[in-house]
Parts: C-alpha cells; structure tokens; sequence
C-alpha cells in the first residue's frame, strides 16, 4: 500500500472505528462497563446529552443508528463520500450540542467525547474532498 493510499484511507477508518465505539454508549452495550461508573450516573449522562427524559432514548438510539450508518458508508469506498457527509452533518450536531447546551465537559471525560467529535468532523471533512468527484457524480444523477 502506497504512503498516498494510506492518507485516503485512514481518516475513513478512523471516522468509522471513533462512530463504532461510541455506539457502545448509544446502544447502551455494556454501558456502565463502557463508561467504568455506575448504571445510575451512565443513565444521568445520557439524559444529560440527549435531552428529556421522554424523548432520550429516540434521541440515542435514533442518532446511533445514523452512526452506524455512516460508519458503514465510510468504509465502503463507493459511498465513503456519502459516510463523509453523514459524519460532518452528525458531528456538527454534537459539537453545537457540546458549546450550547451540555458543556464541553461532560461527567467529568475531561472532554473526550467534545475531542472525539472533532477528530471525526476532521477526518469526514478529509473525505468529502477525496471524494469530491464521487459526491458531484451523485448530484448529477
């Protein structure tokens, strides 16, 4: 594999295994083991980061399922650019949410999950132009 391969193809990888982990947390898969806290303060946090406790699992699992997603498109190289696009819509959301309403910091990560956004917005943002003739081809379907 070619040094210019490998700059095409780790941002993708990255994106995707960074969507992929956190599904952990979406999911709730062995979230209080996830997180190395307690079942009550992993509930607090995700009602903290998705909103209401009402619409807190739509929210969650609604946003990993787009995730999931996007993870999947990234790695598959005909659609990366679609992954792409997917993954800045999604991260920008998280950002904005993490500025305006639930805090860089979010039980005590030290900012983790803020600088995991911003890892994958940069990486997808990579992609999207790598793949700008791919994504052209889809607009002039």
């Amino acid at each position: 594999m070619t040094l210019k391969n490998v700059i095409k193809y780790l941002p993708r990888v990255i994106a995707a295994i960074i969507l992929l982990e956190t599904l952990l947390f979406k999911f709730g898969i062995g979230g209080e083991a996830f997180l190395n806290e307690s079942k009550s303060l992993f509930i607090s946090l995700t009602m903290a980061i998705f909103g209401h406790a009402d619409y807190e699992a739509t929210f969650r699992i609604g946003t990993g399922i787009f995730e999931l997603i996007a993870s999947i498109l990234l790695l598959w190289p005909k659609h990366a650019g679609l992954g792409a696009l997917l993954g800045v819509g999604l991260m920008m959301g998280a950002i904005i949410s993490h500025i305006f309403f639930i805090g860089i910091i979010v039980g005590n990560d030290g900012g983790q999950l803020m600088v995991m956004a911003l890892i994958v917005l940069m990486c997808c943002t990579k992609v999207i132009f790598d793949e700008k003739q791919q994504l052209l081809a889809y607009i002039n379907r």
